[in-house]
């Protein structure tokens, strides 16, 4: 049987956790009606001579939940409203089953039908008004107290996002903003034949793509259709819908009407469980089952480092011992380390194999700023071995001089290992983020959190190709190998003094 989507009504009697049977001998009226007023089908009136009863009834069951369950309930569809003062409870949960907007839209159309209610929506015509509209959305997501979660599903591929720079930059700072404040946001991307399309959104918003408080969402085999139809939601308060004929006739609605953006959600929803997600999260004690699908792939594509400085747990196992004594790491963390250590070096053996017929290139873009700062001071601390032996891991001076020129040492041994000193005067958008890439493969990103990969060929080859780009467009005394060689051993050499 299909489940109906739930009114304000049922929203609140679920959050409550209040039976439909229990109510209905409550109020002394059938549970038919009850259920009915849970899914809309007959919409609560203030009139009803039900209303103050079920009003009375849900601020009694709130009030013995410390009115917890409710409060967040009406913060969810009502954000920007300040519940802390208890009195504006009862007020919210009146307007709530009413499905009373808590503002009214600047333009309102009212569509007049037998049987229907009225609903205030304003409307946006084209790409401009369609950024016009998310641009309000954001307003409101910025005016709400507490933060929530942003929906934004588009079956344009972001054409809107991507034809105005301007836009897609404040767009995004916009965004990070929300998600440094906490806030939570799904993305949905529609993929077509043409990749090229997608690696544009990816230069556009990168940040957003690599941040941990964004989950990422794909579908790939669709077939264009005549009228596109997406959502743009926050939390349960306001939704955009927009309908569009092709990539530039739109129009897009704005609802504040709690029933209509609930109904919003639940199809958005739909959509996100036909969705793959981009990415796999992983704790840090979950990295080995990384490595281990990484070192099943036996493909020997182009490789890629982006990092700020050479990852300590990569090392050669005698220095790695050595910095896990030093910094006291426990018997079974340290296993771990060299364990994992072993399998990263096993998997990019076939890159220097002297059996290897061709040798893919071998590539670690490094931050020259965050290089040469780790010189000006005494200790710094590895992230990737802090990760993962779970405590601060420290690295010595004499430790650091040791890595670079083993990596000095690398470039001269391997003519397919290259080493890019990348800086911030280079006005390459990168996003500050440690990963590693293999073309055609996979994809890992490591923050202060844990792992994030994904093997979705159409990401991890656009993350491959803007790291291409960024070595052709790194200056020649940065990128090619004896000048960069040179300047590795002249930073050890500064360290040893």
């Amino acid at each position: 049987m299909k489940r109906k989507a739930l009114s304000t009504f049922g929203l609140i009697m679920n959050s409550l956790n209040i039976q439909t049977v229990s109510l209905s001998r409550a109020l002394h009226v059938d549970a038919s009606l009850i259920s009915k007023w849970k899914t809309g089908d007959r919409p609560l009136s203030e009139k009803s001579v039900y209303f103050e009863d079920i009003v009375d009834y849900f601020l009694k069951e709130s009030k013995k939940q410390g009115h917890r369950p409710l409060t967040e309930t009406l913060m969810n569809l009502y954000p920007h409203i300040d519940l802390s003062d208890d009195s504006q409870i009862a007020l919210l949960l009146r307007q709530a089953l009413l499905g009373t907007p808590s503002y009214e839209s600047s333009t309102e159309q009212r569509i007049l039908h037998d049987g229907a209610r009225s609903v205030p929506t304003a409307v946006f015509e084209g790409n401009a008004g369609k950024r016009a509209a998310i641009l309000k959305l954001l307003d409101y997501a910025e005016a709400m107290t507490v933060p929530g979660t942003l929906i934004f599903i588009n079956s344009e591929e972001y054409d809107w996002f991507l034809e105005d720079p301007a836009f897609s930059l404040q767009f995004t700072e916009r965004i990070i903003g929300l998600l440094k404040r906490g806030f939570h946001s799904k993305f949905v991307i529609y993929y077509s034949d043409f990749k090229e399309h997608f690696l544009h959104f990816f230069n556009a918003c990168s940040p957003l793509i690599f941040h941990r408080n964004v989950e990422w969402f794909f579908y790939e085999y669709y077939d264009e259709s005549i009228l596109n139809v997406s959502f743009f939601i926050v939390n349960q308060a306001v939704s955009l819908l927009s309908l569009s004929g092709d990539r530039t006739a739109s129009t897009t609605m704005i609802f504040t009407d709690n029933s209509v953006v609930l109904g919003h959600e639940v199809l958005a929803n739909h959509v996100l469980s036909k969705c793959a997600p981009l990415f796999s999260n992983f704790a840090p004690s979950q990295i080995a089952d990384i490595v281990n699908d990484i070192s099943h792939a036996r493909r020997s594509d182009a490789f890629y480092s982006y990092l700020p400085a050479p990852a300590f747990i990569s090392v050669n196992q005698a220095l790695l011992k050595e910095v896990l004594e030093n910094n006291s790491i426990d018997e079974e963390n340290t296993r771990k380390c060299l364990e994992l250590n072993n399998q990263l070096w096993e998997a990019t053996s076939c890159y220097f194999s002297k059996n290897s017929p061709k040798k893919s290139p071998f590539i670690h873009i490094f931050q020259l700023e965050e290089l040469t700062n780790r010189v000006k001071q005494k200790s710094f601390t590895s992230n990737s071995l802090t990760l993962l032996g779970g405590k601060s891991v420290n690295i010595r001076s004499s430790q650091y001089a040791q890595v670079l020129l083993n990596l000095a040492d690398g470039l001269l041994k391997h003519n397919n290992m290259q080493i890019v000193l990348v800086s911030q005067k280079d006005s390459i958008s990168l996003p500050a983020i440690n990963c590693w890439c293999q073309k055609n493969s996979w994809l890992v990103q490591m923050d202060g959190e844990g792992f994030r990969s994904s093997e979705e060929i159409s990401i991890v080859n656009t993350a491959a190709a803007t790291l291409e780009r960024c070595v052709r467009r790194v200056p020649p005394e940065r990128r090619e190998k004896e000048a960069v060689r040179q300047y590795l051993l002249d930073l050890a050499n500064e360290l040893k003094e």
